[in-house]
């Protein structure tokens, strides 16, 4: 079996998600698209398609051209009934994919470890707890697709995971380990430093390892 990662940003890869796709039998194929990478199979070969996260806007095509190859991978995806995953920007992509308004968010950046809560039911997330503590790095948000279940929300924004058929997406990175956070606190420091946060506070509390809930989520996504 073969997934394919769509990845925007280096730093920003697969993370938990690689070693257990690993341990399900899965070869991963990442596709930089950023850097001008296209699919060099037919996406019929791939059992599952994963859109990780980045710092573009999911409306900013013309801006960045890359993302309307994505948009027409994704559609495809969807029409097969291939499983999709969507993480933070790939989550807006999928949105957007499905007819929604992906737009600034109102009320500001979410940025570090912060809780979401389940405000609705579907069987990938049967057995998830009420609540998360999950890390944040988005500005953007999105409506709910038509037809979407949302799953979790937190404070802030209300579409923080939603289920549409055999397509996901999280808002928040389920896929973080301590190590990533430390590279990306490192890497965006700028940024941090604009909205008054501090690299410490992202490194002082290591979150929760949400490799367990990932590991059900995916096999459910896929059958298993």
């Amino acid at each position: 079996m073969k997934a394919l990662a769509i990845r925007h940003v280096r730093i920003e890869h697969l993370g938990l998600l690689e070693p257990i796709l690993k341990e399900l039998g899965f070869d991963v194929d990442y596709v930089d698209t950023a850097e001008g990478m296209l699919l060099s199979r037919p996406l019929e070969d791939y059992s599952l398609v994963v859109v990780l996260g980045g710092y573009m806007g999911a409306y900013e095509e013309a801006k960045y051209p890359f993302l309307s190859y994505e948009y027409k991978v994704m559609e495809k995806a969807l029409k097969s009934g291939i499983p999709l995953l969507g993480i933070c920007l790939g989550a807006q992509m999928l949105a957007k994919v499905l007819g929604a308004r992906v737009y600034k968010g109102e009320r500001g950046k979410e940025i570090g470890w912060m809780e979401v809560y389940k405000v609705g039911d579907h069987e990938y997330f049967k057995d998830f707890p009420q609540s998360l503590m999950v890390f944040q790095w988005h500005g953007d948000t999105f409506d709910l697709p038509q037809g979407a279940i949302r799953l979790y929300s937190s404070k802030n924004y209300e579409n923080q995971a939603f289920v549409f058929q055999r397509a996901v997406g999280l808002q928040f990175h389920i896929e973080v380990d301590k190590d990533m956070v430390k590279e990306w606190a490192e890497v965006y420091k700028d940024e941090l430093s604009q909205e008054g946060i501090q690299v410490s506070q992202l490194l002082a509390y290591e979150g929760e390892s949400h490799r367990d809930s990932l590991q059900k989520l995916i096999k459910r996504l896929l059958n298993l």
